[in-house]
């Protein structure tokens, strides 16, 4: 479970710093702010609560056969969609709500994705496992 922490850690730094450059980048170019703050805030929020809903269900998966486990998680990753698709309804049904900003929150979760690898290596370096399986620094000189 300390792995999943440190992954969490990992993901929500990529998110925090992205949303923030995405703040910053969208006041210039927002015609009223208060709405791209908030749908940016609230798509920001969701991408969240969908990666500790991914968490969990990997988390219940991996104790189930594998033809459950599959089936299991295709039904969370209809459900994560369906939650997607609420958002950006909402983004575009509620008016104090700047839809854009709302599906740039909701790309927090992929590029989040992407710099978390970077963000745990920099967090852990003892700890770090590379793209091919190795583990760097202090559990090498451990295991000899």
């Amino acid at each position: 479970m300390n792995q999943v922490k440190e992954t969490l850690t990992g993901f929500g730094i990529g998110i925090i710093i992205y949303t923030a450059i995405v703040e910053i980048i969208g006041i210039f170019f927002s015609e009223n702010i208060l709405f791209y703050t908030l749908g940016l805030f609230f798509g920001t929020v969701i991408a969240v609560i969908l990666i500790l809903h991914m968490v969990k269900t990997l988390d219940k998966a991996l104790d189930l056969s594998q033809v459950q486990a599959s089936k299991y998680m295709r039904k969370q990753s209809f459900f994560r969609l369906f939650i997607m698709l609420a958002a950006l309804s909402a983004g575009m049904l509620v008016p104090f709500f700047n839809f854009i900003a709302v599906l740039l929150g909701l790309l927090g979760l992929k590029i989040g994705a992407l710099l978390a690898p970077g963000f745990l290596k920099w967090l852990y370096p003892d700890r770090y496992i590379t793209d091919t399986g190795e583990v760097t620094g202090k559990e090498v000189e451990d295991s000899k």
